[in-house]
């Protein structure tokens, strides 16, 4: 399945937890997470998608991450880069206390962090 359609999938709700899980390589849900978040990032960087694609992907990802598939294979352990892609875009959904009205909490939070996990990760 191509990153693209699995990414508006993941936002739509329209493929199951469980279905989302069978695309692992040999049940490795770690290595899923891990590089799909990867793409995901990769993909909102260059401008391929919008914010609210990648967000919304990372929402579904979370509650993948938090449901009893992943937490019983992984050991109750939510790994990295999947988690911090995921609070990279959650810090872009609201203004933080303490930034004035016009501070654009995406550019401010969200790509700087995107840019440090990806420097991190060799992409």
């Amino acid at each position: 399945m191509k990153t693209l359609e699995l990414i508006k999938q993941t936002v739509e709700y329209t493929i199951s937890f469980e279905d989302f899980a069978c695309l692992s390589k040999q049940g490795d849900l770690i290595g899923l997470v891990n590089s799909f978040s990867l793409d995901v990032a990769k993909l909102y960087m260059k401008n391929e998608i919008e914010f609210e694609l990648a967000d919304g992907t990372m929402n579904y990802i979370f509650g993948f991450m938090t449901d009893d598939i992943f937490m019983n294979f992984s050991g109750n352990y939510i790994p990295s880069p999947a988690i911090d892609i995921y609070d990279a875009f959650d810090a872009g959904e609201y203004h933080h206390s303490g930034d004035s009205g016009d501070t654009c909490p995406i550019e401010k939070y969200t790509k700087p962090y995107l840019i440090e996990v990806l420097k991190a990760y060799g992409s």
